[in-house]
């Protein structure tokens, strides 16, 4: 026991005390006060409405499909911001949606974030819903099944210890929500996390009011920790499937994930489970929603949490280049700390969210501004505006199942 005490007093020495040390003000001090409001202040621009900008010659048409975080519905509009469709939930499941996406059938799925997935029809009827922890995304595979991103608390070995923390898993469901399989994204990713991330986990539990706070919590929410707390090492925000081979980086079926602690994008060799490819430790800033394009490149939204500015960068991952980058003139005037998403449209151009400021904007190659589009959910006389996590462009054939039901 003597032997134990005095590891763990040098342990203590000589990296958290390291850690300890004043550094001018820390990255993680700026992180921890990073939150995922609902409301957002949209000073002057809280006048601002539904689509402000519109040259229809040089826009990608399509519907357009998003929901507020506050409230529990989502909108489908056109490119002049007409709503065509809403779907809702009763108030028994009156919680704000993080995220919407529409599937094949003409159904869409709701994240309400660390509670449940809900999947509804038209008609806003409620197909199932899975109680989980939720949150930030999800993807539908070629045959209907479900790949979704959840939390799980559990406890891991550091050195001598069993630490506490958040891990990201990637839940299998068949298009009726039963689980099929999770990977665990920590297993994967465990290399990549650096050792600070375990310190500030010790330091973080050795202080009484905080082991006092997550008591609490649990008695009031039912579960203990959160995304604001140390133990949320690697807070994946995005799984997207990947649709083809490409040779030498990765097969089809295998996962393009971003983790936004670990500065980080990868591709997951979704049968061996493991790390095919990864980018951006050093180079991006808290980032979002990757997305691979026709061209075998990656779409990337790059908050610039600690640079003050967003940017969004088109990587060519064979060579680990960035070929282009949008950013805004002046650069704070494009700045969402802490979500975001873009999309590559058909014609070139590239649909970004704004997400903390309510704000949808598609851009030419050129980043001219050709749509744009202010949440129209505000509290005016508190310079409000309700947050978009993601808004996406939805293209319709005449046999997609929307098609009917818009006409009548």
């Amino acid at each position: 026991m003597a032997a134990l005490i005095l590891v763990f007093f040098i342990f203590y020495l000589f990296f958290i005390k390291e850690f300890e040390k004043p550094k001018g003000k820390p990255a993680t001090e700026a992180l921890k006060s990073i939150p995922y409001l609902t409301w957002v202040h949209a000073g002057d621009e809280v006048k601002k409405s539904g689509v402000t900008k519109f040259f229809k010659k040089y826009t990608s048409e399509g519907l357009n499909l998003y929901c507020s975080r506050n409230l529990s519905m989502a909108h489908l509009i056109d490119m002049e911001g007409k709503i065509l469709h809403t779907w809702q939930v009763k108030a028994s499941l009156n919680e704000s949606w993080q995220h919407v996406e529409a599937c094949k059938n003409g159904d869409i799925l709701s994240i309400v974030k660390d509670r449940m997935l809900i999947r509804l029809d038209w008609d806003s009827q409620i197909k199932w819903k899975k109680e989980m922890r939720f949150h930030h995304d999800l993807a539908e595979g070629e045959d209907g099944d479900i790949y979704a991103l959840v939390r799980e608390e559990e406890l891991v070995s550091f050195s001598f210890f069993s630490l506490p923390l958040l891990n990201d898993y990637i839940l299998v469901m068949t298009p009726e929500g039963k689980v099929k399989s999770k990977i665990s994204l920590f297993k994967i990713l465990k290399g990549e996390v650096p050792v600070k991330s375990y310190v500030e986990i010790l330091r973080w539990a050795n202080e009484p009011l905080n082991l006092q706070k997550i008591q609490e919590r649990k008695e009031r929410i039912g579960f203990s920790l959160t995304e604001q707390d140390p133990f949320n090492i690697l807070h994946t925000n995005t799984i997207e499937i990947i649709d083809r081979n490409i040779e030498g980086l990765c097969r089809k079926g295998d996962f393009l994930i971003c983790s936004l602690k670990l500065d980080l994008i990868g591709i997951i060799d979704h049968e061996n489970e493991k790390l095919l490819w990864k980018w951006g430790q050093g180079e991006l800033d808290k980032p979002h929603h990757p997305t691979l394009l026709d061209n075998g490149n990656i779409l990337i939204f790059d908050n610039g949490a600690l640079r003050g500015y967003s940017r969004i960068l088109e990587l060519d991952p064979r060579r680990k280049k960035i070929i282009w980058e949008y950013e805004a003139n002046p650069r704070e005037k494009f700045f969402s700390i802490s979500r975001g998403s873009c999309q590559r449209l058909p014609n070139g151009n590239t649909l970004i969210t704004e997400s903390d400021r309510g704000h949808v904007f598609e851009i030419n190659p050129e980043g001219k501004i050709v749509w744009e589009f202010f949440n129209p959910e505000t509290i005016p006389e508190e310079g409000k505006r309700a947050a978009i996590y993601r808004m996406m462009r939805i293209y319709v054939s005449d046999k997609h199942p929307w098609i009917n039901r818009l006409n009548h």
